[in-house]
């Protein structure tokens, strides 16, 4: 077996148990806004193209994007930073055939973990993100 062919199978392996351990989180969120909708009038049109329904409190939001990158509540820009680039790398569709369902769970994942990283670092300092990216 050639090392491309291995690297590609386990590639495929990642993004196979990534997309599964998004869609269980989706489908744990998705129980607990029925649960909440249930109880609650339906308001029209609920999901959204968003990785998460804006219908969602902002705590909410930032535990998803925290379960997402795979952090902890204390984790600094750097563990975060560092989670996205080894998620956005691991899951870039260019890995895979094009139009496979591989790439198109790779893009899925990827546009999921860029949402999560956004999120998580939008009130940060733009000063203090631009210096700790630096790699020196």
């Amino acid at each position: 077996m050639s090392t491309t062919r291995r690297a590609y199978d386990i590639l495929r392996g990642y993004i196979g148990r990534e997309w599964e351990r998004i869609q269980s989180i989706e489908e744990s969120s998705a129980r607990t806004e029925l649960n909440e909708s249930l109880k609650t009038p339906v308001p029209t049109n609920t999901r959204s193209a968003d990785p998460v329904p804006t219908t969602a409190s902002p705590k909410d939001q930032e535990a998803y994007a925290r379960r997402l990158l795979g952090v902890t509540t204390s984790a600094t820009f750097d563990e975060i930073r560092k989670q996205f680039e080894r998620l956005n790398r691991r899951s870039d569709p260019a890995n895979f055939p094009a139009g496979s369902a591989e790439a198109d769970q790779a893009a899925g994942i990827q546009k999921r973990v860029h949402w999560a990283y956004g999120y998580l670092t939008e009130h940060m300092d733009t000063t203090e993100k631009r210096f700790r990216s630096l790699e020196i």
